[in-house]
């Protein structure tokens, strides 16, 4: 009597089906340019891995809460009476520069929202030592870009 042959024991278990498009910017860039270009620096590096890794579809409404959220903050605390008794009790707090060091805070956020959604590809490209892009430029690119997002929507309420 014979066994009938089970085709899953034929299949290689040991190949990468789900092949990295390309290597992600590194952990540094998406770091350094949400710390100096703020929260929209941050959901823009986003969309930029997640073009790279060919996740975009999944990865945008990310890039777009993170946005969205941001904006709202600013809307609110420019725009509404309690967003101006929460500046002034802030500024009592931890002084003139609050509004600042909350953006920061809200950029650091996000970069963690960012890290965890490509922690494993980030890990595959350290693992195999993929190449990746030279983060100078895109980090520079994208901190001038939240920077003037940022300051732009700002005016804008003000």
């Amino acid at each position: 009597m014979t066994t009938p042959l089970n085709p899953d024991l034929l299949r290689p278990s040991l190949s990468d089906t789900g092949q990295l498009a390309a290597a992600p910017y590194t952990s540094q860039t998406g770091f350094f340019s949400a710390f100096f270009g703020g929260p929209f620096a941050s959901a823009a590096m986003l969309l930029l891995n997640a073009q790279r890794l060919g996740r975009l579809q999944r990865d945008a409404v990310w890039a777009l809460v993170i946005a969205v959220a941001f904006a709202a903050w600013l809307v609110f605390a420019y725009t509404t009476p309690a967003g101006h008794e929460l500046q002034a009790r802030m500024t009592e707090w931890v002084g003139g520069r609050s509004m600042a060091l909350a953006e920061r805070l809200m950029a650091l956020a996000a970069f963690g929202v960012n890290a965890a959604l490509h922690r494993r590809e980030q890990r595959s490209a350290d693992l195999f030592g993929l190449k990746r892009p030279n983060g100078w430029i895109a980090g520079i690119a994208l901190i001038v870009f939240g920077f003037a997002a940022t300051v732009g929507l700002t005016m804008a309420l003000t």
